[in-house]
């Protein structure tokens, strides 16, 4: 390709990047920088733009693994330097759960961009369309199913928080590797020896079976960009579909340390075994989870539905507890909650217990403790009558996991209240009146997107 032909080139990848500035005019604007060939193009093509330059800020995330590590950083942060593009990085430790140290690695870096970036920025990556190719025959081989399989979408929430807004885009979708290599000419860039261990899937994927494919199949690699395109519009659709009676099973649930929503065994019943797949990775997906790998949570749900109406069949999977209640499945975190306290506010569990009024310790001889510690007591009700705990629970349904953890206001050992659910109406001291003790939900989880 002559020079000219290069420059034009690179006046396309500009050109794909403009809507993100034009549509964002207001947010900021984050480029994740590895100092590889496509990250360090996509740094020099914002460059070329002043009003996009003083927008951006490249971050680069320093994985350790490499004993260069700490010298790409430095070579990244004189990239942004003599690009006059704003610089920052973070060091990350990984933790390895059994997945592999691609995954591992992968989830540490979105850890990084999670906690550096604002709550309206957005994250250009220079991800391209042979990285979506490979992307494809990568999930064949495990197996997954349309929404898979309908690659890297062109732009998502950084985490599976439905309240994150926060928005990675990758505009260079539509563009080969080989076309990136073209546009990158005259530019230097950090060469990592591991891109070409074939130990890992991806670079065996790269580097033996897309060519051994290109022999036989020349346009393989455009052949499956264009597959993933026909299978996200498919699954698009299939989505629309399916969402109305998908949301109708669901129910909004507002209990401490506990997903947002249920659903219910009812609904589930009621429709084919593979309408049931999709309303249960609906539900997760509104939770914030993804699509459990293996047979443990798929074994529970067939528990689940099964079980007799009296019956709670639960099982713990990355983290949280699925668990069966009164017809509806949950999802559920375990929390560890104080023997007692004497001040507020205070985190209980995976929520804080407040005041309406300013920070205090509670009077003297009042205190909170956990129901497990309330057994044998009574909270007395109106006209003087009593009433167990186990009555307070049933009438007021608190699933089974929260009633040992949840907060007894005790005044001189006796219940004075059982917190945001039930007071004694007899309260002995005018002096905690304007305590009133809430929960405020604070969020269960917040795992990293696909």
């Amino acid at each position: 390709m002559s020079l000219s032909s290069a420059e034009q080139l690179r006046s396309e990848l500009i050109k794909a990047l403009t809507p993100v500035f034009a549509e964002y005019t207001a947010r900021p604007v984050f480029l994740a920088l590895s100092g590889g060939m496509d990250s360090r193009l996509m740094l020099e093509c914002v460059a070329s733009q002043p009003e996009w330059r003083s927008r951006v800020t490249a971050i680069h995330v320093n994985h350790g693994l490499n004993p260069d590590a700490d010298g790409w950083q430095l070579e990244c942060q004189r990239y942004c330097e003599d690009a006059g593009v704003s610089f920052v990085a973070q060091t990350v430790t990984l933790e390895y759960t059994g997945r592999g140290i691609e995954a591992a690695a992968r989830d540490a870096r979105y850890t990084a961009f999670e906690q550096r970036l604002p709550d309206d920025a957005l994250l250009l990556t220079a991800h391209h369309g042979s990285d979506q190719a490979e992307t494809l025959l990568l999930r064949l081989f495990r197996g997954s199913g349309l929404t898979g399989l309908s690659g890297m979408p062109a732009r998502r929430k950084l985490t599976r928080d439905p309240e994150d807004q926060r928005t990675i885009v990758r505009p260079w979708l539509a563009f080969t590797r080989e076309q990136l290599a073209l546009a990158a000419r005259g530019l230097s860039w950090i060469e990592d020896d591991s891109n070409r261990d074939q130990t890992f899937d991806r670079n065996w994927v790269r580097h033996t079976l897309m060519p051994s494919l290109q022999v036989r199949y020349p346009a393989v690699e455009s052949t499956l960009i264009d597959t993933t395109h026909h299978l996200s519009a498919d699954y698009q659709l299939l989505l629309e579909l399916l969402t109305p009676i998908s949301d109708a099973a669901l129910s909004e649930c507002d209990w401490p340390a506990t997903a947002p929503f249920c659903l219910s065994v009812e609904a589930l019943l009621d429709q084919p075994e593979r309408m049931r797949f999709h309303m249960v990775r609906h539900w997760l997906t509104k939770n914030g989870l993804p699509l459990p790998q293996g047979k443990k949570v798929w074994h529970w749900l067939d528990q689940a539905l099964n079980a007799a109406a009296d019956r709670q069949p639960s099982t713990r999977f990355d983290g949280v507890v699925f668990q069966r209640f009164r017809q509806h499945l949950y999802i559920w975190s375990e929390q560890t909650t104080p023997d007692r306290v004497d001040c507020i506010p205070v985190s209980w569990g995976r929520g804080t217990i407040a005041s309406s009024g300013n920070s205090q310790p509670l009077p003297e001889g009042w205190s909170l403790v956990p129901a497990r510690d309330c057994a044998q007591k009574q909270l007395r009700c109106e006209g003087r009558q009593t009433k167990s705990l186990k009555n307070v629970w049933q009438e007021n349904g608190v699933p089974v996991w929260l009633r040992n953890d949840w907060p007894m206001l005790i005044y001189q050992d006796g219940i004075e209240a059982v917190v945001g659910l039930m007071n004694d109406c007899s309260l002995k001291c005018e002096q905690v009146d304007n305590l009133s003790l809430k929960w405020r939900r604070d969020a269960i989880w917040r795992k990293t997107a696909e």
